[in-house]
């Protein structure tokens, strides 16, 4: 879950003018020259969402993507609990042109009930057989960041947890409650899930866990088999909000918002020690006071060779976009770095 800031990137009129428009419009996230300043990123577009569909269907709230290869199909997930589905247009030159929303599901559990809205904070996506050649076989793993809640006898309990679900958004299993999750804190738990070769499904917590210092959190297993000490950056308030796979690694990104206004951005390279350290290579730092045109981007998904999309979720605040950029990782050496 992001914190509750506001963008001032834009004027107020502008931004109210984009969440009226029921159409995806170009955008970019920064001058040409900066867009040109990452050497280990280059920039494929950048479009930005309206706030609903011509129908009313919400867009806002994005936390998580997950790309899939067989169907050409990109999902989107909300932490109010809906599951979006849209095409995308990429030019010849693999630009990023255009978004097409398909349909929207409220997220069901097995029984086929709604999710209850303290139960659907979705946060972290990854999809599973998506990429196999056989279409009409992807599960979606999503997690949920969960809040505090009480039992009868007072014992304050978190309802984080990860489930596998149909692309039609109803569960197709019981919820899993991995020891992972232990110690999170409110509003800064399961945010992260990526499928890692030789690890499989790895989670990641948005802020360090209860007693564990202050710039450290955990990278799991969703399996509870290993576990890794991931260290975040200097800024202050920096958070652990996607992960996908880097050629063996992980491709992480964080945010950090330090109020009034200042939010940074980092995408990382995260290689996982068998000693459960993390080596971090840094890829890319795109600040609003550099001229960055960003948002609170925090969802991730893999589309190909070394070419990603990510998403910002615009809290269903008029001064705040919901953006969502391609981009390609140049220098897939972490040595290098």
């Amino acid at each position: 879950m992001p914190p509750r800031f506001f963008s001032v990137l834009l004027p107020i009129t502008v931004a109210w003018l984009t969440g009226c428009s029921a159409t995806p419009h170009r955008t970019a996230i920064a001058p040409a020259d900066l867009l040109a300043s990452t050497p280990n990123i280059e920039w494929c577009g950048t479009l930005s969402l309206p706030g609903e569909w011509q129908d009313g269907t919400p867009v806002g709230g994005l936390s998580g993507l997950g790309w899939d290869e067989d169907e050409a199909m990109l999902f989107l997930i909300s932490d109010r609990g809906w599951l979006h589905r849209a095409r995308l247009t990429f030019d010849g030159s693999g630009e990023l042109r255009d978004y097409e929303p398909l349909d929207t599901y409220p997220l069901r559990g097995e029984d086929g009930a709604i999710l209850a809205s303290a139960e659907s904070d979705a946060e972290a996506l990854s999809l599973e057989n998506a990429d196999d050649g056989i279409r009409g076989n992807t599960q979606l793993v999503i997690g949920f960041e969960g809040g505090a809640e009480s039992d009868t006898a007072g014992n304050v309990e978190s309802n984080a947890r990860w489930q596998r679900f149909l692309p039609s958004g109803i569960a197709s299993e019981p919820t899993h409650r991995p020891e992972g999750l232990l110690g999170i804190q409110s509003n800064g738990g399961l945010e992260a899930i990526a499928s890692l070769p030789g690890h499989g499904l790895v989670g990641g917590i948005e802020n360090p866990p209860d007693d564990w210092p202050e710039k450290v959190t955990r990278l799991f297993t969703l399996d509870d088999r290993q576990a890794w000490r991931y260290p975040l950056a200097a800024n202050a308030n920096s958070a652990l909000t996607a992960m996908e796979s880097l050629d063996g690694d992980l491709l992480t990104l964080e945010r950090a918002y330090t109020p009034p206004a200042s939010i940074v951005i980092r995408l990382r390279r995260a290689h996982l020690d068998d000693d459960g350290g993390v080596e971090i290579s840094e890829l890319a730092r795109l600040s609003n006071s550099d001229g960055w045109s960003v948002d609170n981007f925090e969802g991730l998904t893999h589309i190909g060779e070394h070419r990603y999309l990510m998403v910002s979720d615009d809290n269903f605040s008029l001064r705040q976009r919901t953006l969502l950029s391609c981009f390609a990782v140049k220098d897939i050496d972490p040595k290098a770095q």
